[in-house]
């Protein structure tokens, strides 16, 4: 479609549109059709270079439109899907015939079958006019690798540069000439030159292919033949006259006497309408006419006035050479005086009615409406008018704001008076808005865990001040008032209940005298279910053993001391001395000597004659060090937790030497409250019933998510992600300028509006987004949806695509973003981008998270896309 601003006026002043009859209001849209794209179209194959051994095809590539049999420029083709031209073919084995003889050839190697290869020419190296190109040759091997030219001198060399021509004007014919003669056949003749903007350059400049003809044949009425009376007429009367040219401009008739209505009788010679072709239109724009020759010829050629005028054919007819430029201008401006001679412009331009903007020179000069004049030429009363100070500084110091200036009645002679002496001059603004650079603002980072893992807890997170284009600067050039907080409070799930429990005491160790008892003290949850002992407090713990007292025994065990340490740090081993002995009455003077009795007389158990000890902790070369657990994986159902464990030396950095089997575990199961959420737009229509497209909250993979719901109407509905960055921060590029010189890199690869380029690459576009599809199956984007997405100009870009046709030289001006933050997704690390077409380069760069990803890709022509070409894998996180 193509549309146009329509607005009513009166005269140069525009009015609302009720002034105006809304009955006749012209179309503001109309549809409108450009020519067929341009497409790469392949000839056959031809035969191979060789008969036997290994040689190479080819065949004919042209850029082609539509139907038509011309062939077109490569250029408007586009390059980065041009087909092969060359391929390797192999043909039987070569026999060798081994034979001694002199040549002045290089020795080519049993085996080795070379051949000459050669890449596709390079654009021409003028963009219009006469110009040369190139193309790389060189001599391959049977493998296809790069041989001595030496091994390819017995075969014809391909051409590495030839010539080549692109058109820089236009041929323009002038009227056709009358014809040469004024009956019969003749020539016409028409001056032709070559043009550039209506102005005459030289005829080199101009495709000589596509010359229009200078001459041409034209066909008159045929000329009238003179007739003399033969011999034979004399004796008889009624022979026809036979006819005699005397000359080329003879007309002169011999007839009979006695039959001189012969040829005069139309009822015996039919006569009709003959016409010549028309002539050139006699206007080169707009509407002209054609004319051309309309005689009355009877079935003899011969002129005649016998022919019907009321059949007569048209002499002339309108023809259309395409529309005119013409003169197009705006609204006057404001006066520059309220009175007292003032001037006041516009702005005047030469353009196509369809709106496209021309040079000044292609409109007729002598007719351009003036873009200045002369207002407010009364004579100020009383000499007094408004004077107009200077503008003052904006009344902020960043962003929108509004200045100010002074505006005061004067006099002839600039003295302030009061104001009503200028009331009858309409008095200028004494404002306006204006805006001064960016404000700095605050930056705020994500939030960081949760500091428990069940319960109420804190998160923290950092926040800086920023301006965009520059980064961190000083807090204190931010709003002190709209600071964001720094920590919040975090809700978790509530935390479980974990008790310990006892069992019975079991019986005491010793059958007589004091002994030992023990129980099993376990940790249990609320459900009274055996949990891990570290789920409950261990300074709580019931001690699980204890002293018992049985009946005195009669005979005893005597213990000596344990000996030291058998370590000094770490596990050591200790010993004492035990025996058994009689027990006697507090008045029996005894002495407890060596022992005196057997072993079996003394209760048991047997006291223990060693035990393990230990002193301190031997320095250790490294330990195992746990962080904090996650947050649970998943909102709803079983996930998972994680910690960090890493083995640290007493200096804190990272070691090899810790035990494997002490390592303490790094995840853990997590449950949450069971999901209800659907986890497709499509369960949504199945469960609730839901037949309005909108956001709504699904399940993906255990993670709650906002997607928005399209076509809910329909029974097979669709998934998007709404981007809260926008379009600002989503979009894809090709972009549209190519150097002049395709093998430099300007600028040291910066984008510049001023560099030697030319925007004619068929294949730019720039798309931006505001949703994109999503397949929560297979949790990933698809890039060739574009239901949500707005091409600004050219052609549609699929999202985390970008390229260009700019240089050969690694100097990559297209670009995408990807801005995922607030989505809950991420894009995932597996994937990845693969650069293709013509010296193709890309360079990508992720955010730390994952959440944003940013690409500059292009080459001569080349573009880059996902590996999976339209499909990008993401990740919930």
């Amino acid at each position: 479609m193509k549309h146009r601003q329509v607005v009513c006026r009166l005269k140069d002043e525009l009015l609302s549109n009720n002034a105006c009859n809304l009955n006749s209001k012209p179309e503001s849209v109309a549809p409108c059709q450009l020519p067929e794209c341009a497409s790469w179209q392949t000839g056959p194959w031809g035969p191979c270079t060789v008969t036997c051994g290994q040689g190479y095809q080819m065949r004919a590539v042209l850029c082609l439109a539509g139907d038509r049999d011309a062939a077109l420029e490569d250029r408007n083709c586009n390059a980065a899907t041009r087909p092969r031209d060359t391929q390797d073919c192999e043909m039987s084995a070569c026999q060798v015939q081994y034979k001694e003889t002199t040549t002045l050839l290089p020795v080519i190697q049993q085996g080795l079958m070379t051949h000459w290869k050669y890449g596709s020419w390079t654009p021409c190296s003028v963009s219009c006019g006469k110009g040369t190109r190139a193309r790389y040759v060189s001599c391959r091997d049977a493998s296809g690798g790069v041989a001595d030219e030496s091994y390819c001198v017995h075969l014809p060399r391909p051409q590495e540069s030839s010539s080549c021509f692109s058109s820089c004007g236009q041929w323009h014919a002038g009227d056709w000439s009358s014809c040469s003669v004024t009956c019969g056949q003749g020539r016409v003749t028409r001056q032709v030159i070559c043009t550039n903007y209506h102005n005459h350059i030289d005829s080199d400049h101009c495709s000589p292919e596509e010359r229009p003809a200078e001459e041409q044949e034209c066909s008159m009425p045929p000329c009238l033949p003179s007739y003399r009376r033969s011999n034979s007429e004399i004796g008889n009367e009624y022979s026809p006259p036979v006819p005699t040219v005397d000359s080329p401009n003879s007309h002169v008739y011999h007839k009979p006497q006695e039959n001189h209505n012969y040829w005069n009788n139309p009822s015996k010679r039919e006569s009709q309408w003959r016409t010549g072709p028309w002539g050139a239109c006699s206007s080169t724009c707009a509407g002209g006419f054609q004319r051309r020759a309309v005689v009355c010829q009877d079935k003899d050629g011969r002129m005649t006035n016998f022919c019907s005028e009321g059949t007569k054919p048209a002499e002339s007819k309108h023809c259309e050479s395409g529309p005119c430029p013409h003169w197009n201008y705006g609204s006057w401006g404001e006066c520059t005086q309220s009175c007292g001679d003032g001037i006041r412009t516009r702005m005047v331009i030469c353009e196509l009615p369809s709106g496209q903007r021309l040079n000044e020179q292609n409109c007729d000069i002598l007719e351009k409406p003036p873009d200045t004049e002369q207002c407010n030429m009364q004579v100020c009363p009383a000499g007094v008018t408004w004077h107009r100070g200077a503008w003052k500084s904006c009344s902020v110091t960043c962003g929108r704001g509004i200045k100010h200036r002074d505006i005061y009645c004067t006099d002839m002679d600039l003295k302030v008076v009061d104001d009503q002496y200028c009331q009858h001059v309409q008095k200028p603004q004494t404002h306006k808005p204006c805006r001064v650079g960016r404000c700095p603002s605050w930056k705020a980072n994500r939030w960081s865990e949760c500091s428990v893992t069940c319960g109420t807890g804190i998160q923290q997170r950092k926040v800086f001040c920023r301006l965009r284009g520059i980064g961190q600067i000083n807090d204190a050039m931010c709003d002190s008032s709209s600071h964001p907080s720094k920590t919040q409070y975090c809700e978790l799930s509530s935390c479980a209940h974990y008790v310990w429990i006892v069992e019975e005491w079991e019986e005491c160790s010793a059958v007589c005298g004091e002994g030992k008892r023990q129980r099993q003290v376990i940790c249990v949850n609320q459900n009274k279910e055996p949990v891990n002992d570290n789920y409950c407090v261990s300074s709580l713990r019931p001690p699980p053993a204890e002293k018992c007292m049985t009946a005195p025994c009669e005979y005893i065990w005597i213990l000596g001391d344990w000996s030291q340490c058998s370590a000094t740090c770490g596990l050591g081993y200790q010993q004492r001395m035990i025996y058994c002995t009689e027990v006697h009455s507090a008045h029996t003077h005894y002495s407890y000597d060596l022992p005196s009795v057997s072993y079996q007389e003394c209760p048991l158990p047997h006291p223990p004659d060693t035990q393990k000890c230990f002193v301190t902790d031997c320095p250790s070369a490294a330990t195992w060090k746990v962080g904090q657990w996650s947050k649970c994986s998943v909102t709803c159902g079983i996930g998972t937790i994680r910690r960090r464990v890493k083995c640290m030396d007493a200096e804190g950095l990272s070691s090899t030497l810790c035990l494997p089997h002490e390592k303490p575990k790094n995840t853990m199961s997590c449950q949450k409250k069971d999901c209800e959420i659907s986890g497709s737009c499509r369960d949504i229509q199945k469960r609730k019933g839901i037949r309005k497209d909108g956001e709504y909250r699904l399940n993906i993979r255990g993670v709650e998510i906002q997607i928005h719901c399209s076509g809910m109407q329909s029974d097979s509905p669709k998934e998007y992600v709404t981007l809260p960055k926008g379009e600002a921060e989503n979009y894809s590029e090709v972009y549209s300028l190519r150097l002049e010189n395709p093998y430099d890199c300007p600028f040291n690869g910066s984008r510049r509006r001023d560099c030697t380029c030319r925007s004619d690459y068929l294949a730019a576009g720039h798309t931006v987004f505001r949703k994109i599809r999503f397949d929560p199956s297979t949790i990933q984007i698809m890039t060739d949806d574009l239901s949500f997405a707005h091409t600004i100009f050219g052609r549609a870009v699929p999202f985390a695509t970008a390229g260009d046709c700019y240089s050969a030289a690694k100097c990559p001006q297209g670009q995408f973003s990807i801005s995922l933050t607030g989505t809950g997704l991420r894009i995932s690390d597996s994937t990845k981008w693969s650069a293709v077409g013509n010296y193709a380069t890309a360079d990508i760069r992720r955010s730390q998270d994952g959440t944003k990803v940013y690409g500059r890709c292009g080459g001569y022509c080349g573009k880059c896309v996902p590996q999976a070409s339209t499909r990008l894998s993401v990740e919930v996180y």
